[in-house]
C-alpha cells in the first residue's frame, strides 16, 4: 500500500510531464492498433465461407476491373460445363481502382439471380422493393454506416443516382462494403458501360477438388473467342486483387516498430528523469528500510501506470475513430475494413506493458544501486 500511495504521489508531481507523456503513448498506441486492423480486416476479406468453392472469370490480361469487359453470354456456357452449379455475371464500377481510402464500389447483378447465388441477410429493407425499380440498389452494412445512409435515402455518384432499397449483411466480408445494383441499370448508367457487357463472371462449383480442372476447361474454352479469359479460384483472386494492400500493410508493420520504440524512448526518458531528481528521495527511503526491490518496484511501477494509461486512452481514441469513419481501404474492387477485435487491444496493452517495463529497467536498477550515502548528498 505504501508502495502503491509513493508511485501515485512521484507521478503527480510533475503532472505536465506525465500528461505528455501518456498522450503520447496514447498516439503511438492508435496508430499500432490501426495497422493491426488493418491486418485483422484483410485476413477476415480472405476467410469468406464460399472462397473455396468459387471461381472469378475475369479478362485475360486485366488488372482493374474497368478494364476486364466480357460478354455477358460467357455465363450461359459456362454454366453447362459438368460441375458448374451457377455462373453469375457481374459488372463492377469502382470509383478508384488502386489501393485507396474510401472506394465506392458498384456490382451489378440481375436482380432475379442476386439471392440466390450470394448468401445476403436483408437486415433492413425489403428485396421486392429492390426488383421492382430499376434504379434501387442494396448496400452492405458497412458501406451504410460509412456514408449514413438507410433505406429510403438516394445515394449519388457521378451521372447515377441511386435509391437504397436495402441494408444487408453477409458471410462474404468483402461484400459488405458494395453497392448492388441491377445489372442493365449499371451497364446503362456507368461511365464507359455497354448493354451486354460484363466485368467477370462468378462461378459456383459443387466440389472444390474440381477447381483446377474446371478452371481451366472455361479457359479453354474461350481461348479463342473474342475476350480469352482468366479463370482463378476466389481466394487467388482476392490475394492478386489486394496486392497493393498486403504491400501497404509490410511497411505499416515498420510503423508498429516505430510505435514501440516511441513507446519505449517516452517512457524511458519521463523515467529517467524522475529517478535523477529523487535521487536523495531514494536514499531517504533506504534509510526507512526500503530495500532495493523495493524501490525498484517503485519505479517499475511508475513506468507501468503511465504506459497502461496511455495503452487505454489510445484504444478508446482508436475505437471512437473506427466507429465514427467506419474506415475502409480498397483496392480493385475489393473492399477492406479496418476491424479491431478484443484480441488486439489485449495485444496492444501487453506491447504497452512490455515497453514500460523495458523502459523502467534501466532507472530501476540505478535506483537499487546508488550508495546511501552518496544518495542522501545528492542535490
Amino acid at each position: 500500500m505504501r508502495l502503491a500511495f509513493l508511485t501515485r504521489r512521484n507521478l503527480g508531481r510533475r503532472p505536465m510531464r506525465s500528461l505528455v507523456t501518456i498522450f503520447g503513448v496514447a498516439s503511438a498506441m492508435l496508430l499500432l492498433i490501426l495497422v493491426g486492423s488493418l491486418s485483422g480486416g484483410l485476413d477476415l476479406a480472405m476467410s469468406g465461407s464460399e472462397a473455396s468453392k468459387t471461381l472469378i472469370v475475369y479478362r485475360q490480361n486485366r488488372y482493374c476491373p474497368q478494364t476486364s469487359n466480357l460478354p455477358e453470354w460467357y455465363s450461359t456456357r459456362i454454366a453447362q460445363i459438368p460441375g458448374v452449379v451457377s455462373a453469375l455475371p457481374v459488372k463492377v464500377f469502382l470509383s478508384n481502382c488502386r489501393a485507396s481510402l474510401d472506394v465506392v464500389a458498384f456490382q451489378g447483378v440481375p436482380a432475379d439471380q442476386l439471392l440466390a447465388n450470394r448468401r445476403l441477410d436483408i437486415i433492413d429493407g425489403s428485396v421486392d422493393d429492390f426488383k421492382s425499380r430499376r434504379n434501387s440498389a442494396l448496400i452492405g452494412k458497412s458501406f451504410a454506416g460509412r456514408r449514413r445512409l438507410s433505406v429510403g435515402d438516394q445515394f449519388r455518384f457521378g451521372t447515377m443516382n441511386i435509391e437504397i432499397a436495402g441494408v444487408f449483411e453477409s458471410s462474404e466480408p468483402v461484400e459488405e462494403g458494395v453497392i448492388m445494383t441491377h445489372l442493365d441499370f449499371l451497364q446503362r448508367s456507368s461511365p464507359g458501360g455497354k448493354v451486354g457487357v460484363v466485368t467477370q463472371i462468378e462461378v459456383k462449383i459443387s466440389d472444390s477438388t474440381q477447381a483446377k480442372s474446371i478452371a481451366s476447361a472455361i479457359d479453354e474454352q474461350f481461348r479463342s473467342a473474342e475476350a480469352p479469359t482468366d479463370t482463378r479460384p476466389k481466394i487467388a483472386f482476392l490475394e492478386s486483387a489486394t496486392r497493393d494492400l498486403s504491400e501497404i500493410l509490410r511497411y505499416a508493420n515498420w510503423l508498429s516498430a516505430a510505435c514501440f520504440v516511441v513507446m519505449l524512448v517516452l517512457v524511458g526518458n519521463t523515467v529517467i528523469m524522475s529517478v535523477q531528481e529523487r535521487t536523495r528521495e531514494m536514499g531517504v527511503l533506504r534509510t526507512l528500510g526500503f530495500e532495493g526491490r523495493h524501490l525498484a518496484i517503485l519505479v517499475l511501477g511508475e513506468a507501468w501506470i503511465i504506459s497502461l494509461a496511455g495503452a487505454l486512452i489510445g484504444l478508446a481514441l482508436t475505437w471512437t475513430v473506427l466507429a465514427l469513419t467506419h474506415l475502409t481501404i480498397g483496392s480493385e474492387g475489393v473492399i477492406v475494413e479496418f476491424v479491431a477485435s478484443p484480441e488486439l487491444a489485449v495485444q496492444g496493452i501487453l506491447v504497452a506493458l512490455g515497453a514500460g517495463t523495458l523502459a523502467a529497467l534501466a532507472p530501476a536498477w540505478r535506483a537499487t544501486r546508488v550508495p546511501v550515502v552518496v544518495a542522501l548528498r545528492s542535490t
